[in-house]
């Protein structure tokens, strides 16, 4: 009777339990790191006020909110991970051509790197951590993620009155916004970035 080899056959077995271990656990870390908590974006904003008031203008009016939807308990918070340098900017060349064309004035540009909130959870980041500290701009700025990336304004300008922007988006990577009321605009794109891009603070 032939006699077989039970231990090899047995370490066999335990290095291929191994193996597929290790691969479940990849595939696990793999899963997790793409879910929308905690992917990373870059955002820039670019915000402009106009050199003059036309009497024409209604330059009172409060635009009401738009697609701001439901609030959310469901929390996912955004989190502010690092702002970035001026050297960092992209749209450089769009502040330059406000700057030179007269008709508007540009009065504040940040970038920075954050997560995104759940959709409705409306917990935004103020100016203020972003390295906005224009005289008379205040409020804050959303990041919120359901089905699609959604990005929101909530600002107020006070100079010759008080005008406010209040508005939320729903919006595709690297593409141009414009928020605008009559007497000041904002100007941003939103970027995905990977993990180790924007994982450290500074």
């Amino acid at each position: 009777m032939k006699v077989g080899h039970p231990r090899r056959t047995n370490g066999s077995v335990i290095a291929l339990g191994a193996v597929l271990l290790g691969l479940a656990l990849v595939w696990t870390s793999a899963a997790r790191s793409q879910q929308p908590g905690t992917a990373l974006y870059e955002v820039e904003m670019v915000v402009f006020r106009a050199s003059s008031i036309g009497a024409a203008e209604d330059w009172s009016v409060t635009p009401s909110g738009r697609g701001f939807g439901n609030e959310s308990t469901r929390g996912g918070t955004s989190q502010l991970l690092r702002v970035l340098p001026p050297s960092d900017y992209k749209l450089g060349a769009i502040e330059t051509g406000l700057r030179s064309g007269g008709a508007w004035r540009p009065i504040a540009h940040a970038a920075w790197i954050q997560t995104a909130a759940n959709w409705g959870t409306h917990a935004g980041i103020a100016l203020a951590d972003l390295g906005i500290n224009t005289p008379g701009l205040s409020g804050m700025v959303y990041l919120e993620r359901a089905t699609y990336l959604h990005l929101g304004m909530n600002l107020t300008l006070s100079a010759e009155a008080s005008f406010v922007i209040n508005e939320m988006r729903s919006v595709k990577y690297n593409e141009k916004q414009y928020f605008d009321h009559p007497a000041f605009g904002v100007i941003a794109v939103v970027s995905p970035l990977p993990r180790a891009s924007g994982a450290s603070t500074r």
